[in-house]
């Protein structure tokens, strides 16, 4: 079964790497994750009322995944699980604020193994640091409940991805947004009385401003994923580096995070790498999370075993 799934996404995202990929064959990795983003509040996805410019061109330029899963709609155990391509119970962080199993490993012995340096910035959220052995980064706040998020700043990011050329990097860039409390971005621009309230959101007052605030952070999220593809551009590494979105769990709106409603385990993924993604393209392929890592240790020229990976 885990060969038939990452055949599938492989075939799918077109990256079939194989263990003679040369050095310069490796694609750089960018994984930018937003934090409770409800998948199908993006208009990519089928959203109404918020407004996305830079994931919108990013899903016109990529590969947009209609079907993408998480095990858990949880912050620490669906991250856990797409950074060890392995089911929350079995990795051991199957509930949040808890550690995966010393026995697990994630992308950065995986990647790090087949000659990448492996970072993050922002909301690390994972356990324990053996297992998770990532390069911290600068510039993105990692306190998702903070009131007001600090500025971020792209220095960190720009120093990581410039360091050595001739070595393939990857990068976790997990921004706090559109986690509560929802104070970013500007809610005037998202009149309360004026929104399409999702169905499974009763519609009051109260939920109506309470939407107001989460689509303005959506924007201000899909701003700093502006921010983050322009600077891959900037240092020349658009056309080499495989990108992929995904939007986390659901909002901590009712169906959404802590359930198995669709809107809490269902979520965003988009990939782009020019050249090997078809462009401005959907599939209704069923992935999930699980699948990205030895889906990524494929494409870097490594052989994922099923004895590691569940996905």
């Amino acid at each position: 079964i885990m060969k038939l799934k990452l055949s599938i996404l492989c075939l799918v995202v077109g990256l079939i790497g194989g263990g003679s990929t040369s050095a310069a064959d490796k694609p750089n990795v960018l994984i930018i994750m937003a934090d409770d983003c409800t998948f199908s509040a993006l208009p990519a996805y089928g959203g109404h009322d918020a407004r996305t410019p830079n994931i919108d061109r990013l899903a016109s330029e990529g590969l947009l995944f209609e079907n993408a899963y998480l095990c858990s709609a949880m912050c620490q155990p669906c991250r856990a699980e797409l950074f060890s391509g392995q089911y929350p119970m079995r990795n051991g962080c199957a509930w949040n604020h808890s550690a995966s199993r010393l026995t697990s490993r994630s992308l950065p012995q995986h990647l790090g193994q087949l000659g990448y340096r492996v970072g993050i910035a922002g909301k690390v959220h994972v356990l324990p640091k053996k297992v998770f052995p990532f390069e911290n980064v600068d510039g993105f706040d990692g306190n998702c409940v903070r009131n007001p998020t600090q500025p971020h700043s792209l220095e960190g990011m720009r120093k990581f991805i410039s360091r050595d050329v001739k070595q393939p990097f990857c990068l976790v860039v997990a921004l706090v947004e559109p986690h509560l409390p929802w104070v970013m971005g500007d809610a005037s621009k998202y009149p309360p009385a004026e929104l399409q309230l999702p169905p499974y959101i009763a519609d009051t007052q109260r939920t109506r401003e309470d939407y107001s605030r989460y689509l303005a952070e959506v924007t201000y999220m899909d701003g700093q994923v502006g921010e983050l593809l322009q600077e891959l551009e900037l240092a020349g590494r658009s056309e080499d580096t495989l990108v992929l979105f995904t939007s986390e769990q659901g909002a901590q709106f009712p169906g959404g995070k802590w359930t198995n409603w669709d809107v809490g385990i269902h979520t965003a993924l988009i990939a782009r790498w020019p050249g090997h993604v078809p462009a401005g393209q959907r599939t209704q392929a069923v992935v999930q999370y699980a699948d990205v890592a030895p889906t990524l240790v494929d494409a870097a020229g490594g052989t994922p075993s099923d004895q590691e990976f569940d996905g």
